[in-house]
């Protein structure tokens, strides 16, 4: 079975119908592909600040997060959801899931990283697994919603 076809049953499925549209599949394309890229430049901060800077834990993953949000906003609004105008209120909204995102990001890397022992690198994917599995939703409905 092919790749098309798995996306015609789900895309037959009277419930996943609505949701697995083309536009659709292309903004959650788009939107891993972003996330991915993000991520590379998340984890290489955090390392680097973490491993050669020596900063703790928290402030490394804090700036790291910082870069990772700059990037996924941008490239987010522009291409993923190519969400053209209303930059105050996308920035404004998307700086509140940050800030939330961000505390999460902090608690999840100190639960499984200083708590549970996992390393520097599990962590931060588990963490960020968590954060993701929400956001799309959340830039789709309301922060880049059209």
């Amino acid at each position: 079975m092919g790749n098309s076809s798995f996306i015609d049953k789900l895309s037959s499925n009277r419930f996943l119908s609505k949701y697995m549209t083309p536009k659709i599949i292309k903004q959650l394309t788009r939107y891993i592909i972003t996330g991915v890229f993000a991520a590379i430049v998340e984890f290489s901060v955090l390392y680097c600040l973490r491993t050669y800077v020596g900063f703790s834990l928290i402030l490394s993953n804090s700036i790291a997060y910082t870069f990772g949000f700059c990037i996924s906003f941008l490239m987010n609004k522009f291409w993923s959801f190519e969400a053209r105008g209303e930059l105050k209120r996308q920035l404004t909204l998307y700086t509140i899931l940050f800030g939330i995102n961000l505390l999460l990001s902090d608690a999840l890397m100190d639960l499984f990283n200083h708590r549970l022992g996992l390393s520097l690198i599990i962590s931060k994917v588990i963490a960020i697994g968590i954060i993701t599995l929400w956001n799309f939703g959340l830039y789709k409905k309301i922060i880049y919603k059209r």
